[in-house]
């Protein structure tokens, strides 16, 4: 009997790796068409990851207790090129595995407070971190965007068209735009894939800090639409962006000013009293102590 129970067992698990390996390919599939119908993404960005697990991901982001978090810092992970499963992935990672895994060493290791201490700090600073690094790479792109310009600008000058232009763009100026190139490799996808290009334009220019790309991303749907000369225009729109990168440059020097006179309140008076004012107490003790 028991010989038979473990023959049973043993066909029946054959059975089922014949039957996933027959079926497993039209599953996964089923469920990338799924998962991109339910995320709306334009094209298949995340092409080693796998599907079970891009759903659990997704699916747990949406949960009503990361849902809005997660939706505060998108726009932040978006900036520094990362897809959205990538975003995502990074999101868990680093705001809430980070935080546990520190949390649960200070229980170990530590008291009470501490423990309070470092999961307060570990949430804050997580999500600052993510929130500067945005920032840091909105900048370097809105930097980047005006090179696009000018490229862009010189390549339609020789009878390139506006997708010849990004795509060439892409293999010759990586070096160039490190950051940009991920948003314009996306754009090319969605080109290749047969999507519209006002909306892969959309998808382009769809960070709104980003101003010089969205006046390019503007610009070049116009000229779709309307088939007017783009030179004049780019041109305008690198002169605006010169003129707004010197603004936020005085504005950064004017706030150095500042910064270097409570640096000069904390650490250079204190010293500068007492290498004036020492001596002179130490004269009036001495006096007292006669």
């Amino acid at each position: 009997m028991v010989n038979l129970w473990f023959i049973g067992a043993i066909v029946l698990a054959m059975a089922s790796v014949l039957y996933l390996w027959v079926w497993g390919p039209a599953w996964a599939l089923q469920a990338r068409v799924r998962a991109r119908l339910s995320h709306r993404q334009l094209t298949t960005e995340d092409e080693t990851g796998s599907p079970p697990l891009e759903t659990f991901v997704y699916w747990l982001v949406d949960r009503p207790l990361l849902s809005g978090d997660f939706k505060e810092l998108e726009p932040a992970l978006d900036a520094t090129g990362k897809t959205p499963y990538r975003a995502r992935q990074y999101y868990i990672l680093l705001c809430w595995v980070v935080p546990f895994v520190l949390t649960l060493a200070a229980i170990v290791f530590s008291g009470v407070m501490t423990t309070a201490v470092t999961f307060m700090m570990s949430f804050y600073l997580s999500r600052q971190f993510i929130r500067s690094s945005g920032r840091t790479a909105e900048k370097q792109q809105n930097r980047e965007s005006i090179e696009l310009c000018q490229m862009t600008r010189m390549l339609m000058e020789a009878g390139l068209s506006p997708e010849r232009s990004l795509k060439l763009i892409s293999h010759q100026a990586r070096e160039l735009m490190p950051l940009l190139v991920t948003r314009i490799d996306r754009f090319n996808r969605v080109m290749e894939s047969g999507a519209d290009r006002s909306r892969a334009l959309d998808e382009l220019g769809r960070n709104r800090n980003l101003t010089v790309l969205r006046s390019y991303v503007t610009l070049m749907k116009q000229a779709g639409t309307l088939g007017a000369g783009v030179s004049g225009a780019l041109e305008q729109i690198v002169t605006e962006a010169h003129h707004e990168e010197r603004s936020k440059l005085k504005e950064e020097t004017n706030k150095v000013g500042a910064r270097m006179t409570i640096i000069m309140m904390v650490f250079m008076l204190p010293s500068l009293f007492i290498l004036i004012g020492g001596p002179a107490v130490l004269s009036i003790m001495d006096a007292l102590q006669r």
